[in-house]
């Protein structure tokens, strides 16, 4: 679904109309009643798992470990079914696969006796290691395009953290830094591949800075003091924060593909941290609107805030989807949020006590992990139907 971009901006509104708290029905839409979970389950031998991407298709990959003393952690891919295969780790026995796209083709990275591989995986699991220059080291694959541009982050000859991306054909790239700068960091890639999102130092702070179609390093805020946008959805639209001044507030914000800041309502002094950007532009964080106590938010495409309901106990949001229904916790139970103000909690695990979600697909899949009745922690996942 096409991200909707903003044309013109609302005026500034005072606290008391800032935002909405979700506490009851309002117009949108109808909640979907969740079936499930269902109970991802580790490879043979192991003890807990954890999903980290899913698609769209409903194929999801993660972890499956052991441990912990010590921990070993084995990549793994599950069918849209649940169905678990364990992924390849050539030259090595540990790895883990961060993210997956359209495709099911997957990226992640190998850990050898030494050092820390990229790797990709295809649809059907064939691993492949990703080269690395001479002299760099220890790099990690994190994220994938549809086109099958891979991103991350390697450590230069002189130990140094530098993004780099793989294009389809192999070749890599180190995505550099700002100009007498030495850190770089890949955090997020657009589905058609043009749009890299990450941070870099300049004068002490981070900043948040993209590269487009394989061009030089450029900063999203360049006058401000410090800013972080790290998220970005597969229509090129990053979301994040940034502060003007040393001392100024946190302005949480996104920009459009060609760079356009559109800050997001935030009537409150005290910190925002911005975790995902959903595919038409609906956003989720948690911050202090009334410190001490911390409220997870969200924010519709227009730049709207809504707290979302907590009974004043708290609450946390991992992801929304396109429809705005956001997905995260609520008392130590996986919970949603839906566009019409309903709070609902997700099934457990028989005799499981636990569970949080922490990813929602805009075909309707929730997934994260519950307890088991063994005091385990498995993937599991969530339908809304």
């Amino acid at each position: 679904m096409k991200n909707r971009v903003r044309g013109s901006r609302r005026q500034v509104w005072s606290l008391a109309t800032a935002f909405v708290i979700f506490t009851g029905a309002l117009a949108g839409t109808a909640q979907a009643f969740p079936v499930g979970p269902v109970d991802l389950g580790t490879l043979p031998g192991d003890d807990n798992s954890t999903v980290l991407a899913v698609n769209e298709a409903g194929v999801m990959v993660g972890l499956s470990m052991s441990g912990p003393n010590p921990q070993r952690k084995r990549p793994v891919r599950w069918d849209a079914n649940g169905q678990i295969m364990a992924l390849p780790t050539p030259g090595g026995i540990e790895g883990q696969v961060r993210d997956i796209n359209t495709h099911g083709v997957s990226v992640g990275y190998v850990l050898t006796a030494t050092d820390a591989v990229p790797a990709r995986w295809d649809a059907d699991g064939l691993a492949t290691l990703l080269q690395v220059p001479p002299g760099y080291h220890n790099a990690t694959a994190s994220a994938i395009s549809d086109t099958g541009v891979a991103i991350g982050n390697w450590l230069t000859p002189d130990n140094q953290f530098h993004g780099f991306r793989w294009d389809p054909d192999g070749q890599a790239t180190d995505l550099g830094v700002l100009p007498g700068e030495t850190w770089s960091m890949a955090e997020g890639i657009s589905g058609d591949g043009q749009i890299i999102a990450g941070s870099a130092m300049r004068a002490g702070a981070n900043h948040a800075v993209r590269w487009v179609n394989g061009g030089p390093i450029t900063e999203l805020a360049p006058q401000s003091w410090s800013s972080g946008a790290g998220r970005i959805n597969k229509a090129g639209v990053t979301a994040g924060s940034m502060v003007e001044t040393r001392s100024g507030p946190p302005i949480p914000a996104t920009w459009d593909r060609d760079g356009t800041i559109h800050r997001l309502d935030w009537p409150s002094p005290h910190s925002v941290w911005l975790y995902h950007i959903g595919s038409t532009g609906y956003v989720v964080g948690t911050g202090y609107l009334n410190a001490p106590r911390r409220n997870a938010v969200l924010w519709d495409p227009d730049g709207r805030l809504t707290v979302l309901a907590d009974d004043n106990l708290g609450a946390e949001v991992e992801a929304v989807d396109a429809y705005g229904t956001a997905a995260g916790s609520f008392q130590r139970q996986a919970t949603v949020w839906y566009r019409n103000g309903q709070r609902t909690q997700l099934g457990q695990l028989p005799g499981g006590g636990r569970g949080q979600a922490y990813r929602i697909t805009d075909s309707g899949r929730v997934v994260g992990t519950a307890d088991t009745s063994t005091g385990k922690t498995h993937a599991v996942f969530w339908t809304l139907r």
